[in-house]
């Protein structure tokens, strides 16, 4: 009785530990990290106790017979809202549920699109800060040149993975298959080595054989095979890996020589990396496809983005004859369906007033700005919070080019309505919205020192030094460089107004800043160090420091001077300047 006994009790144990339970939190949040909690919204899941949230858009599930590890999916309800990030409603069930909460984001039906773009756009900008922490950690030995190429190397992934957004955000919610589905919840859990492992060759090589020998859904699974190797080729984009990223690219093109999708993306990832030629073959391939097959919507995109590559390239003319060609086409295409296309005929008046403003057509510029404002002020009317940003950013171009025209009092009304746009957006979103406040008030500064309102410039500086200065502590090698440039220019202001210790002091640390950044990157940073000894030098003269105001004078000179062996149309009127200066202290 007793060996029977001990081998029931021995099954009871296993029976339970198979029917354990398991538990899920999370929180619903309004349109994007860092957003707002969504209170009274229906979260429900399969053998979950469906609940709604409440104002702190948390929720909670408990899973009797789950165990973590196990898989769940939830479903999310509210009226005339979506989810922006879809793939992540299915989820792997914690071993703790407080340690890592599920967040899932909810916007308006209309918004999605933008909501997602700005979604992915951060995930990969997290995973390429990452590759870049890394990445420098591993060359605290390497040469200046090495840590301005790597430098440069995080630039150019983090503009191609804005472009990448875009093409992800237009993804529709089950559109792809279970492969790409498990290599993107991996990237945007943050591990992406994890992810490309998932997405290997020889996976992805299957893919697009089984899509090429495909005939009840050939057309479905050939843009299944594409999705997943331009997914690799994303995530090789944000660990650097441009090579291999090409590659991966290549896969995609040769999956469906045919596709436009997969010759448009790679030529945007060859234009962000500046590789001109591949881009404008790839770009031209693209056009001939979507001309072909109708595709007027491509057409658009291509002729837009050849034309920026013709303005990059000096081709002004070239880029003008693009760009109206794409206004065209975008103006037809809002006029079947304007909320599908209005924003591209924004964004190509706005490229077309850029071209303008750099070939000095100031008015024509002027009210191509102003027709693509009035078209993102309709958009933000339905859709604030996808469309404000564009609204606020039209805003500042139009200051800009009102201040080049001396049109002080209307620049002014521009910049405070961009500024005011700006703080409302990072009032809800601090992390993403921040430094555009920033921007705002040292251009607000600028003015108003201009007009020699210098108390009110000193506010606006010394505001825009504190809030770069905090973005500085997270994130020293995107800001660090505008905590140096507000100090300078706030030690300007305390010249002016003869708080001469302040700007000694100001001038100082910009200076030390500056340095630190020249040994990085030398070709950028150096004309900086070289302008803010330059002023360092004229204080220090005015204050009978004749000694140092020399040395420092000196120092820039050594400088300009080099610079302008090479450009001296930029330089040399910096040399004689310098020059002038030591004459005076002999």
């Amino acid at each position: 009785m007793s060996v029977r006994a001990s081998i029931i009790l021995a099954m009871v144990v296993v029976v339970s530990k198979a029917q354990g339970a398991s538990s899920l939190r999370g929180v619903i949040l309004a349109n994007e990290l860092g957003g707002p909690p969504m209170a009274n919204v229906e979260v429900s899941a399969v053998a979950g106790n469906p609940n709604s949230t409440g104002a702190d858009g948390k929720f909670s599930f408990t899973f009797p017979n789950r165990n973590p590890g196990d898989t769940v999916r939830l479903i999310v309800r509210k009226e005339g809202y979506v989810v922006v990030n879809d793939i992540q409603l299915e989820l792997t069930l914690p071993a703790d549920p407080d340690e890592r909460p599920a967040i899932i984001l909810l916007c308006k039906e209309g918004d999605r699109e933008e909501m997602a773009r700005h979604f992915y756009r951060l995930k990969s900008n997290e995973a390429i800060d990452e590759t870049y922490r890394r990445k420098f950690e591993e060359a605290q030995n390497a040469s200046a040149a090495e840590v301005a190429k790597l430098s440069q190397e995080r630039d150019q992934a983090k503009e191609a993975a804005a472009k990448a957004a875009e093409e992800l955000a237009k993804q529709k919610p089950g559109g792809s298959s279970e492969l790409y589905q498990t290599a993107m919840r991996l990237f945007l859990d943050g591990k992406v080595d994890q992810a490309l492992v998932t997405l290997n060759e020889e996976k992805l090589r299957e893919l697009s054989k089984a899509a090429k020998e495909s005939k009840a859904e050939a057309e479905k699974a050939t843009a299944e095979a594409i999705q997943a190797w331009l997914l690799k080729a994303q995530l090789l984009t944000v660990q650097f890996r441009f090579d291999d990223a090409e590659k991966a690219y290549q896969g995609a093109i040769d999956t469906s020589p045919d596709s436009v999708e997969a010759n448009f993306t790679f030529a945007v990832f060859n234009q962000q990396l500046n590789r001109y030629d591949k881009a404008r073959s790839a770009y031209e391939r693209c056009l001939e496809l979507a001309r072909f097959k109708g595709d007027s919507d491509y057409t658009a995109h291509a002729l837009n983005n050849l034309a920026l590559l013709d303005s990059d390239q000096n081709r002004p003319e070239a880029a003008r004859k693009g760009f109206e060609e794409a206004l065209k086409i975008s103006r037809e295409l809002a006029q079947k369906d304007p909320d599908a296309y209005l924003l591209d005929v924004a964004r190509a008046l706005n490229n077309l007033a850029n071209l303008d403003q750099s070939q000095n057509r100031m008015e024509a510029a002027r009210k191509k700005y102003e027709q693509a404002l009035k078209i993102f002020r309709e958009l933000a009317k339905k859709h604030p919070d996808a469309y404000l940003f564009d609204v606020a950013r039209t805003l500042n171009n139009i200051a800009v080019l009102l201040l080049a025209q001396n049109r002080h009092e209307e620049t002014r009304k521009a910049y405070k309505a961009s500024l005011k746009i700006f703080r409302e957006l990072a009032q809800k979103n601090p992390e993403i919205y921040l430094s555009y406040v920033a921007e705002s008030l040292n251009n607000l500064a600028i003015l108003d020192r201009a007009q020699n309102r210098l108390d009110v410039a000193h506010r606006e500086f010394d505001e825009a030094l504190k809030i770069f200065r905090e973005l500085a502590q997270k994130a020293p090698d995107t800001y660090l460089s505008y905590v140096a440039t507000i100090l300078h220019n706030l030690a300007v202001v305390d010249r002016v107004q003869n708080r001469m210790a302040a700007a000694h002091n100001e001038f100082e640390e910009a200076l030390k800043v500056f340095r630190e950044l020249a040994q990085k990157t030398p070709e950028t940073y150096l004309p900086y160090v070289a302008k803010t000894l330059n002023n360092l030098a004229v204080l220090d003269q005015a204050q009978n420091r004749i000694e140092a105001a020399r040395k420092a004078l000196e120092e820039a000179l050594t400088i300009y001077e080099r610079f302008a062996e090479r450009n001296p149309e930029r330089f040399q009127s910096d040399v004689t300047r310098v020059k002038d200066l030591l004459k005076t202290m002999r």
